[in-house]
Parts: C-alpha cells; structure tokens; sequence
C-alpha cells in the first residue's frame, strides 16, 4: 500500500497531478479544491492506493486527516472514489459531516454525482460514523447559521413579505441577537417582526 509520496510536484490538469519521486512520476488524482504548491522544494502528498479488477487509481491529499474521511466514505456502500472525491472537492470533510448529521439532503444531493435518493441512503449509513467524529465546532456554528437566516427568510415570505423584505428584516434581527447559539428560529422571527 501506498500510503504517501514525497517529490516535486507537477501539475497536469485540474484534480489531477505528477509527484515526481526520484525521477519516478506517480498520477495522483487530488480534490478539485487542494491547493498544492506546484514545482517547488520537495513536499509529501497523503495518498490511498485504489485496487479494482481492471485498474489501479491514486488519490492524493494534503492532509493525513482527509485522507482518513476518503477511506470512511468509500467504505460507505454506494460511495465509490469518484464520489468521494466530489464531495471532498464540493464541500470539505467537516461541512459534508455537518450536512449528514443535520439530515440536510438539499445539501448532500447538490453534489454532483449524488441524488436525493443517494442522498438519504448517505444518511442512513454515515450518521452514526460521524456522531463518533468530532467535527469542528466553528463550522457548526456557521452552518447552523446559515440554515436558521434561510428557515427565517422562507417564514417570513410564508407570512407574505418580499424574497428581499424577508431577507432585509431576518439580517437586521440577527444584528439585534448577541448569542446566536441559544436561538431558536421562533426568536429570529418574533424579532424580524419588531417594529
């Protein structure tokens, strides 16, 4: 198994790239979003050695920590690597955890390559893996934000208000709450409706 390279890095086209070892030149396909430093000094690429019948694959990451949530992901049935890798590339490890722990579908089936039906069976096998991970409180917070201002902008346009009035009234209630860890959308939207 091949579980890391260290060389020059060379680029061949976008989720994709040569680490040259020795004279030696391994493919490695990488997530879209990885910024490598390309032909610099001498650097290690975190790597899975995929085996099928009919081919052999690399994948490559930054970090031990990704490439550990891509061996979690394919070991998820329905999940292959070129999956995984888009939902490495379209979201990052800790914000795809978040989407299946908060059983948000709209989220994971706008990945491509995942469907709604795809979507919730992702669910069904992955949210107890991920209750035993910790996953970085920051990006819960920004999440769970994130989703509270749209339940509010949808509730208050449910009420009648504008897509723009909705939105202008919810942002100007979140200026007014100090603590938004102890919010509930019902205190977003009593607040939004304050004159």
């Amino acid at each position: 198994m091949i579980s890391s390279l260290t060389g020059i890095l060379e680029l061949t086209e976008p989720g994709s790239l040569i680490v040259n070892v020795n004279g030696i030149g391994y493919h490695v396909q990488v997530p879209l979003n990885a910024e490598f430093d390309i032909n610099k000094s001498s650097q290690t690429v975190y790597t899975y050695l995929y085996i099928r019948e009919d081919r052999l694959a690399l994948y490559g990451f930054l970090e031990k920590g990704e490439r550990d949530f891509f061996k979690i992901l394919l070991d998820t049935p329905g999940i292959g690597p070129k999956v995984a890798m888009n939902i490495i590339s379209d979201m990052g490890a800790e914000r795809f955890q978040y989407a299946v722990l908060s059983e948000n579908l709209t989220t994971i089936s706008s990945i491509p390559g995942i469907g709604l039906k795809s979507a919730k069976k992702m669910v069904l096998e992955l949210k107890e893996k991920f209750k035993l991970l910790r996953v970085n409180q920051e990006i819960i917070t920004k999440e769970e934000k994130k989703d509270i201002v749209y339940e509010g902008i949808e509730a208050l346009k449910g009420l009648g208000y504008s897509e723009r009035e909705a939105k202008q009234k919810i942002l100007n209630a979140m200026e007014k709450i100090p603590d938004y860890s102890s919010m509930g959308i019902e205190d977003l939207i009593k607040e939004a409706l304050k004159k």
